[in-house]
């Protein structure tokens, strides 16, 4: 009977002009509008669902907050919102505010979020990230992925997963299989040297091409990132894309990357922005592409072209980063996302502790001087190889050791939360029980100035700390301590090796007679370096630098 009345009905409205069907709706809705009846109703849902709403946050809320109460919080902010996390994150400033968190509050865990903790204590970052712990990655991991489809190593959340993959790419960040690996470097090094004597490098005093030429100052901010990008292109694709060559940001990626910073390091806080913005459709739909013109989505395109002709020439034509990742069983999506993430992750950041360990050591003469001492007697006794010291060499000498060390402890490479979620039943840290799905964050900013670990002079830059130990045991664990910037156990970041053999070779040769072998170099502006903001790492621009060639120093024949 029901069905008999309603297709007569319908029938009727296709029968009307479709006009009179908007007429009739129009009026339909303004009646509705003006109606007492259902503006009552509209009132009293929009009453009860905003009723609801503040009911169902003031819940949440005092649950976020009974879960974690027994822990100091960074902000009483903290304990409900993200608000603290965002505008410490965006104000540029992350560094500074989190190095004093542990000394403000006296204690290894702050309460930084609803969910998270953040600790300094060496033996808790050392427990969260063993084999064996039961750790998982937080979310905060996805912030890596580029590709909608496809994890690179960085953004696999479980540990036998990540584990997996890592075995399949270790071989390629250690350099065990490449031959060239370190003359790779090299040739970088060497690059670098010849590009600031012929633009920037004034000669000695007393060279008569003094007359003919006077040296400008070079920014270190983009050509430390140029070296960094050249070196780990050369490693990861056999060439380099030419960035110091050139002194041009080639697709501007640094450029991109650098004012995408604060957004995207805010975004990698704040877990529902990144639950959102790094989710597999959010990707696919405005993310990154290799149809892009700059940043990102180009040097997908680069990855992905040389990418492709080396699985078409085959793995063997060239022994490099990416031949390892195919002999080792990456297919080509895979080794096209690796390959980009590789250099995004091996660019920013080491240059950033090549500029940490230059400056500190330029504004601090003794130690300038102790170190160029050092870099003397190693050339003249022949225990510096020729035209780049090796790697192996450059481990043996105590106070470019010492310098590396220091230079990492005043402002390591990575600020990142890094944050490990506790497993299912609990666990103590630092003596306090922290319940299960916690996400507990990594304060290397406060951990490298803790007075515990390095003396009460924390705050001074002094290599000596180093090398006032006579204790062999006792110095490598206080260069454990600086090396837990680099993460920890089944965490430990790939690229280490990489990073330090850059450091190795640009110290030395940035203080000696070839980069620093063969120049002196003197800050412009000692009271003001540079500029520098923090968002997961050091940005630093006008770090304007005067280079003069220094004297040639006689190698031992």
């Amino acid at each position: 009977m029901v069905m008999g009345n309603v297709f007569p009905m319908i029938q009727d409205a296709c029968d009307v002009d479709w006009r009179q069907q908007s007429l009739y709706l129009s009026s339909l809705l303004q009646r509705l509008k003006t109606s007492p009846a259902v503006s009552a109703l509209l009132g009293r849902y929009a009453t009860l669902l905003g009723t609801s709403l503040l009911v169902w946050y003031v819940g949440t809320s005092l649950a976020s907050w009974v879960r974690l109460r027994q822990f100091p919080a960074a902000s009483w902010l903290a304990n409900f919102s993200y608000l603290w996390l965002a505008k410490t994150t965006y104000s540029g400033r992350q560094y500074w505010v989190h190095r004093e968190l542990h000394r403000k509050h006296q204690s290894p865990l702050v309460r930084i979020g609803p969910n998270e903790l953040m600790t300094d204590d060496p033996d808790v970052i050392r427990r969260i990230s063993a084999a064996r712990s039961g750790y998982v990655r937080d979310t905060w991991y996805i912030t890596g992925r580029f590709n909608p489809y496809h994890d690179n190593m960085f953004t696999v959340l479980e540990p036998r997963a990540h584990k997996q993959f890592k075995s399949r790419t270790l071989h390629a960040y250690s350099g065990r299989e490449l031959p060239d690996f370190e003359a790779g470097i090299d040739e970088q090094v060497q690059t670098l040297v010849d590009t600031l004597r012929r633009k920037y490098a004034a000669p000695a005093a007393g060279n008569a091409a003094g007359k003919r030429r006077q040296g400008a100052p070079v920014d270190l901010g983009p050509i430390s990132c140029y070296f960094t990008m050249d070196v780990i292109t050369r490693l990861g694709f056999g060439h380099e894309f030419g960035y110091l060559q050139s002194e041009t940001d080639l697709y501007n990626f640094l450029g991109g990357v650098r004012d995408l910073w604060p957004r995207m390091s805010t975004s990698a806080d704040i877990p529902w922005i990144r639950n959102v913005l790094f989710s597999k459709f959010f990707l696919k739909l405005l993310g990154p592409g290799p149809k892009d013109k700059e940043g990102f989505g180009a040097l997908m395109a680069v990855a992905k072209q040389h990418v492709g002709r080396r699985f078409k020439e085959g793995p063997d034509s060239k022994k490099d980063m990416l031949s390892s990742f195919i002999h080792h069983g990456l297919d080509q999506t895979e080794c096209e996302v690796e390959g980009l993430f590789m250099v995004v992750a091996g660019t920013e950041s080491t240059a950033s502790a090549i500029r940490s360990v230059l400056v500190h050591t330029m504004s601090t003469p003794a130690v300038y001087s102790q170190l160029k001492a050092e870099i003397a007697t190693a050339v003249r006794s022949g225990a510096a190889s020729s035209p780049v010291i090796k790697n192996e060499e450059a481990v043996r000498l105590p106070v470019l050791q010492a310098v590396i060390y220091e230079g990492l402890r005043m402002r390591p490479p990575l600020l990142g939360l890094l944050p490990k979620v506790v497993p299912a039943g609990g666990d103590t840290l630092a003596g306090h029980h922290v319940p299960a799905g916690t996400a507990v964050c990594v304060n290397a900013s406060s951990l490298l100035r803790s007075e515990a670990l390095f003396g009460p002079d924390t705050d001074v830059f002094r290599p000596g700390r180093f090398l006032d130990l006579q204790d062999p045991e006792a110095r490598a664990a206080m260069q454990r301590n600086v090396e837990l910037a680099f993460g920890s156990g089944q965490w430990q970041c790939v690229g280490k090796t990489i990073a330090f053999m850059e450091l190795h070779k640009v110290v030395f040769e940035a203080n000696q007679d070839k980069l620093f072998r063969r120049f002196d170099m003197h800050l412009v502006r000692p009271l003001k370096p540079c500029d520098v903001l923090s968002y997961g790492v050091f940005l630093e621009s006008n770090l304007m630098v005067r280079v003069t060639e220094a004297a040639q120093m006689e190698t031992a024949q």
